[in-house]
């Protein structure tokens, strides 16, 4: 678990559903990540009585990636679940998702998830009830797809823990679950339990992650297209040696090369190689193909829409 200044309350209900999991040889492993304003210690040890637990501080904020990058050299067991620190674990997670792993043969495994409000009020039994684009996928050869769409939530994943190390460290331009689910990908099966075996905690009003900052075209261009850049960069560089891989990476770099060029020329030849390419993000082809072409205030809108969930 890595905590950032967590809200008491539900920190207390995140670490009592860890303390009630029915899967008993577990560890609990938590790194404070913001060392001006420390959790209190003993609103850990009042609620996690059942399992042992080692309380990390760190110097310095890392941020979440790095945070949880630090966790996966520190854990030792053999199997790591990630976990937020405002989220409440069913009691049987870690139990399933174990029982999952063993009948299928898996590498990781993952769960659905139920979306609660800040009162912890159940307000969808599914994730793919709020992010509309979310497609759970399993079996083997999924890490093509995973360089592309993540659909692995990091606080429902269960990942075999020489897989995570393995993926030390992380690369900076993808989050931490993405970046544990292609690796893993790469070895062997990925499972899926399409029940949920957590609360998710959202508020009703939250923006989901979908363009999340975007407000003008300039923003678009670093969050979506050279943040691509940089997570190919990364790919090059980690995934080489990958060769199941080799042909995607290469249509993806073409894709993004020509997106790119079209941001700032707008040229037919260039959409066209978008097009043919447009399994990457039908998405992204539709938005780009018009937006050289729609006024700052309307797209500033279409944003807006996309980040409600509405589009």
């Amino acid at each position: 678990m890595a905590v950032y200044k967590p809200n008491e309350k539900w920190l207390r209900e995140q670490l009592l559903s860890l303390d009630a999991q029915t899967y008993e040889n577990l560890e609990l492993v938590i790194y404070d990540d913001c060392p001006d304003f420390p959790v209190d210690e003993g609103i850990i040890a009042e609620c996690i009585r059942s399992i042992p637990y080692r309380l990390l501080r760190g110097e310095n904020n890392l941020g979440s990636n790095k945070a949880f990058e630090r966790l996966t050299t520190e854990g030792k067991g053999d199997w790591f679940s990630y976990c937020d620190q405002d989220d409440v674990w069913h009691a049987d997670k870690v139990e399933r998702m174990m029982k999952k792993m063993e009948e299928d043969g898996a590498v990781l495994v993952c769960s659905d998830l139920a979306i609660i409000d800040g009162e912890g009020v159940r307000y969808a039994d599914s994730i793919t009830k709020i992010r509309r684009r979310h497609v759970f996928l399993e079996g083997e050869g999924l890490a093509p797809t995973l360089l592309i769409r993540n659909f692995i939530p990091g606080c429902a994943m269960l990942i075999r823990a020489d897989l995570a190390r393995k993926s030390v460290p992380f690369v900076h331009s993808l989050v931490h679950d993405q970046w544990l689910a292609i690796n893993a990908a790469i070895e062997g099966r990925i499972s899926v339990i399409r029940e949920p075996l957590i609360d998710y905690r959202q508020h009703r009003d939250n923006q989901t992650a979908i363009l999340k900052g975007v407000e003008t075209k300039e923003d678009y261009f670093q969050e979506r297209i050279a943040n691509m850049r940089d997570r190919i960069e990364d790919y090059r560089k980690r995934l080489s040696s990958c060769e199941v891989l080799e042909r995607t990476l290469s249509e993806l770099e073409a894709f993004n090369q020509a997106r790119i060029r079209y941001f700032f020329h707008h040229r037919w030849r260039d959409w066209k190689i978008m097009y043919k390419y447009r399994r990457f993000s039908k998405e992204a082809v539709m938005i780009e193909s018009v937006m050289p072409f729609v006024p700052q205030f309307l797209l500033k809108c279409i944003f807006h829409r996309i980040q409600k969930g509405k589009l």
